[in-house]
């Protein structure tokens, strides 16, 4: 992380791009916690292997999209990322399974757009 901030990030091929892009994903939606929020400062295990099958989802759809050429820009604007960040403030802790459904299918759709889009 440190090389990147002394070269930049838009220096990097789009493949490595997507690797920070799920790294921060990972950092700022998973690993970091706020004591002070209600559903953030217990988080049933149940949640958390949600949150990071999402997160996997996101890892895999990403990467897939670098390989058909899908510019990273493109992914950025869709606001995915920022979405899956803000799960756990906006999927409460006791009702977990349909609104993590509904995100997964959300991240489907909105890859499968890009690449269709892309190919087009």
């Amino acid at each position: 992380m440190e090389i990147v901030k002394l070269i930049g990030a838009d220096v990097l091929p789009d493949s490595q791009k997507a690797t920070l892009e799920v790294a921060k994903t990972i950092r700022v939606g998973f690993l970091q916690q706020n004591a002070f929020h209600a559903d953030d400062t217990y988080v049933p295990l149940e949640k958390q292997n949600k949150m990071m099958d999402t997160i996997l989802l996101f890892d895999k759809r990403i990467k897939e999209c670098v390989e058909k050429g899908v510019v990273l820009s493109k992914v950025s604007e869709s606001g995915i990322a920022e979405d899956i960040i803000r799960i756990k403030y906006t999927i409460g802790n006791d009702n977990i399974d349909g609104p993590f459904h509904d995100l997964q299918r959300k991240i489907n759709e909105t890859f499968d757009k890009l690449i269709y889009n892309h190919e087009s």
